[in-house]
């Protein structure tokens, strides 16, 4: 041992005054390993040593000082043989050794040296096992003088990520926060720096033992005796609430005390701007709670915050302004402040230069204050802000600029600024913007508004100079965007642009046609209306393209879409999409489902309506079959409700006769309903044509051949239209028509032979029988003798009926008129 404790002398006399050379000569010479057994012994355990030491005045630990001063050189700790062979010596001391109780300490204060700035190192000492030894030992050593090294050590090391990813770390957790709780002052602070270290690990930060952490660390700070203190503490409150979640400010409630006051008062009277700065951050975490905004110290908050934005710190300003923004979720607040034109001017003041984290919070609180609040937005515009606002867009961050996104979204909600020449300004930069790839779904759909706003003002589409390459080509990527607040505001900026001509024209317009007609069919309200009306003002210029893109198939389903029902301004619009596609082109005609043509008939548009008519026309002529299924689609009602409200009326009435022409049409049940609204519609003043005239009687005619029809209650009134429209002296065909139709209603019914009587109709067909066209005589002669079969209705025989008779040239047979 004495010739160790000689070498020790020599090689601590070399380190401490030899050159950069020796120290490193010393360590390459595994000297190191040597010296490391020989430190921490007691007195008692080593005498004669001791007595040497004070007879000779040598050094007392000649080891211990030669160590010192070589992990003093850079070369020395960063050397990895050095390492590699040291560090696990020293990590050994760690754990109790008999006769050694000065190792521990020596060997943590040798560690902190190795291990400082050298991950490499921190990790051998991992390795090693030094974090097990550590964290057993303050567990075992309650209250030990070495807590505070020991926590510093800690500190260093869980600067190495990897190592507070180690199992290990969340251990060390429980103890460090014992140490916060009742150890000495040094060791608690040493405790809280390390804690700061440690809750770089989200895991950790989390999980709910961090909790226990807020209660001591508020104390701490109210028991600082140094602004270091404080700020080392507050460092660590801040690490441990930082983070978007916004639950962290709960961590604050249960605890002593006020956190909130105990920040007013950092911010009310410290002298140091960056304590300030941590105080308001720690603000920033607790502003996120209603809890602590409603609180009678909130609205104190205000003055010291403002006085802090304008600091020269920008670190402190920036924590100070967004903080206040934080604050500025309450309402009443926000009215408060809102009529204080210095705090406007400060904030405007502040929308410049290269602070972008410090502008994003400005423009945040500006955002808050302009809220619903339009003198407030032309304040701002007045004072300048939308031009600094662009200058700063080229160049400004992404968070920077969706912030700015969203203000210019707040300040065009005012329609006098939208319309104005300033607004117009911000087009061409936000449409730029919609370009970058990382600006986030915030920025976009602020900015999108923002141009809607501005875009959906007349006079502004009129002035604008942009070409559709820069307009329309942003925003197609929007129509197939995953979300759906993007496709909405994409759809509608896109509708808007869509109003001029040269926009629907150009080539450019074409790529957003594919997206607008799956958003056309996707089944939600608000995005069908959008881009429905941006379709509707595409179909005209490039209705093929709308057609190859599925466009008849998806706007077809809203027609017939019942859940969501359609509003009628979007279905209006579907219908007059389909009908300018099928002016386009008539052989989609038969792309279109009969069921939506039917529908279209409900149109109040009329070009809407005579599309669908002729369609159905083609249909019908094309395909004997698609008469039932357009009855069943509910055609007959839609067609009459067109010639009761004599819209349509010629078209109406000749598909209405061309589909009760066919006897399998007939024999339909609900087609009886039609009698009734026929023969209204024959006496109806307002039906003037003689044309529909004519189909409304041939349909009544064609009716009639069905003998269940012809029986029916309804046909009392057919009769009676019928005779009265024999009483108007109609042209000979509209004559021949409605006595052949009378043929058949009577041919099989009782009721109706009187009925056709008691209207006066023998008179009428008298004088037809003198008719100068033989074949409506004929037809009058076969009508009076089917009136007269059976000896009914002999009260109404006369003179003038038998002489009429008697003139007649020939007998006819009783027929029925065929079609």
């Amino acid at each position: 041992m004495i010739d160790k404790f000689f070498a020790s002398q020599a090689l601590a006399s070399l380190a401490c005054n030899g050159t950069k050379g020796i120290s490193i000569s010393i360590a390459n010479s595994g000297a190191i390993n040597g010296l490391i057994p020989l430190i921490g012994y007691d007195e008692s355990q080593i005498p004669n040593l001791a007595t040497l030491s004070e007879e000779f005045s040598l050094e007392k630990n000649p080891a211990q000082l030669a160590l010192e001063h070589l992990f003093e050189e850079d070369d020395v700790r960063g050397g990895v043989s050095t390492a590699h062979k040291a560090i696990p010596l020293l990590v050994d001391l760690l754990r109790p050794i008999p006769g050694r109780p000065g190792a521990l300490p020596i060997a943590v204060e040798l560690l902190h040296r190795i291990a400082e700035g050298s991950d490499t190192n921190k990790l051998i000492m991992s390795e090693a096992g030094a974090l097990e030894a550590l964290t057993k030992y303050i567990s075992l050593n309650p209250r030990d003088p070495n807590e505070a090294s020991i926590s510093e050590l800690l500190r260093v090391l869980f600067k190495n990520t990897d190592l507070i990813r180690h199992e290990v770390a969340l251990n060390c957790l429980t103890h460090l926060i014992a140490i916060l709780r009742f150890s000495c002052r040094d060791a608690r602070f040493s405790a809280a720096r390390a804690l700061h270290e440690l809750f770089s690990a989200e895991k950790i930060k989390n999980c709910d033992l961090a909790r226990q952490v807020v209660q001591p660390l508020i104390d701490m700070v109210n028991i600082a005796e140094s602004e270091s203190e404080q700020q080392s503490v507050l460092a660590t409150l801040i690490k441990l609430t930082s983070g978007s979640n916004a639950s962290k400010a709960a961590l604050f409630f249960d605890i002593d005390g006020n956190a909130l006051e105990t920040m007013y008062n950092i911010l009310s009277t410290s002298p140091s701007v960056e304590l300030k700065g941590s105080a308001a951050q720690v603000c920033y975490v607790l502003f996120s709670n209603k809890k602590f905004r409603e609180t009678p110290i909130a609205p104190e908050c205000t003055e010291p915050l403002i006085s802090l934005i304008q600091s020269p710190s920008v670190s402190a300003a920036e924590s100070a302004v967004w903080a206040f923004e934080r604050l500025l979720s309450d309402v009443q607040l926000v009215e408060h402040i809102s009529a204080n034109d210095t705090i406007l001017d400060l904030l405007i003041s502040l929308v410049s230069g290269t602070e972008y984290r410090l502008i994003e919070g400005s423009v945040s609180v500006l955002i808050k204050l302009g809220k619903d609040r339009a003198h407030r937005k032309q304040d701002m515009v007045r004072a300048g802000i939308l031009d600094k606002c662009l200058d700063l867009l080229p160049h400004a961050s992404m968070p920077c600029c969706s912030a700015i996104a969203e203000l210019f979204r707040i300040l065009t909600n005012s329609g006098a600024i939208a319309r104005s020449p300033e607004a117009a300004k911000i087009i061409e930069p936000l449409f730029d913007l919609l370009l970058q790839p990382d600006f986030s779904l915030w920025g976009k759909n602020s900015a999108l508004q923002a141009l809607m706003n501005i875009l959906e003002k007349p006079q502004c589409l009129t002035t604008l100079r942009l070409t559709p390459i820069q307009t329309i080509e942003p925003l197609i990527s929007f129509l197939e965007s995953p979300t759906r607040e993007l496709q909405h505001a994409g759809t509608d900026v896109l509708s808007h642009l869509l109003v001029q001509e040269h926009f629907q024209q150009d080539i450019t317009t074409k790529n957003a046609i594919v997206p607008l007609v799956r958003l056309a069919g996707i089944g939600i309200l608000t995005l069908q209306q959008i881009a429905v009306a941006a379709l509707e003002r595409i179909s005209t210029s490039w209705p093929k393209e709308v057609v190859d893109a599925g466009g008849i198939y998806e706007i077809s389903k809203i027609i017939i879409q019942d859940d969501p029902e359609p509003t009628l301004e979007l279905w209006e619009a579907a219908a007059l999409i389909i009908s300018n596609l099928l002016q386009f082109n008539a052989e989609y005609y038969y792309r279109v489902p009969l069921i939506v043509l039917v529908r279209m008939l409900q149109s109040t548009l009329e070009s809407t309506i005579k599309v669908a008519l002729n369609a159905l026309l083609v249909h019908d002529r094309a395909d004997k079959s698609s008469a039932e299924q357009m009855v069943e689609a509910g055609v007959v009602d839609a067609l009459l409700d067109l010639m009761r409200s004599h819209h349509c009326e010629e078209l109406s009435a000749r598909l209405l006769e061309a589909l009760f022409n066919k006897a399998r049409v007939r024999e339909i049940k609900i087609t009886k309903d039609a009698i009734a609204p026929l023969a209204e519609y024959l006496l109806d003043p307002q039906t003037t044509t003689e044309t529909c005239k004519l189909f409304a009687a041939l349909a009544l005619g064609d009716l009639s051949q069905q003998e269940g029809h012809a029986r029916s209650s309804d046909s009392v009134s057919a009769c009676r239209a019928l005779v009265s429209l024999l009483e108007d002296h109609p042209s000979e065909d509209l004559t021949m028509v409605a006595v052949c139709a009378l043929q058949n209603f009577v041919m099989h019914s009782r009721t109706n032979r009187r009925t056709v009587a008691e209207a006066g109709g023998i008179l009428v067909i008298q004088e037809l029988l003198i008719s100068p066209s033989a074949d409506v005589a004929a037809q009058a002669a076969v009508l009076i003798r089917l009136l007269f079969a059976n000896h009914t209705l002999q009260e109404f025989v006369s003179t003038e009926l038998v002489r009429s008779l008697t003139g007649t040239k020939k007998i006819v047979t009783l027929k029925t008129f065929r079609y």
